[in-house]
């Protein structure tokens, strides 16, 4: 089975960090992912194709920006992922699987926003 896009990898990522509420290293929650897709051991050995990160993993970290980018988790630091309060607040109303609509929502709707604030131009920076 290939590793599938991106979105299926969006609700089992918000399940694992809600049972972490601390946060979790980023490297446990590929591998949680991984186990709660059914991936195996092939599968996870298949490479983006610049050979150097495996495509799993690629797929968790694009399902964890597009959960930080609407507001449902942050990265408090390099590698640690946590849910904020919106994103208990999603899975508390979504208790069984997650309607295909908040997926699809989750995975496109928020993709322009940015997670960085844009630099300052010349006249806005204080000297």
């Amino acid at each position: 089975m290939p590793v599938p896009t991106y979105d299926p990898f969006i609700e089992p990522l918000m399940r694992y960090l809600a049972r972490h509420p601390e946060g979790a290293v980023a490297r446990e929650a590929h591998e949680a992912v991984a186990e709660a897709l059914g991936l195996s051991e092939a599968d996870k050995s298949e490479r983006v194709p610049s050979g150097l990160q495996p495509i799993y993993k690629n797929r968790a970290g694009w399902a964890h920006d597009r959960l930080k980018r609407a507001g449902l988790s942050s990265a408090p630091r390099r590698g640690f992922w946590k849910l904020t309060p919106k994103g208990i607040e999603v899975l508390t109303q979504n208790g069984g699987p997650f309607p295909v609509e908040l997926v699809d929502r989750l995975a496109t709707e928020f993709v322009e926003v940015r997670l960085r604030p844009e630099a300052a131009t010349q006249e806005d920076r204080v000297c």
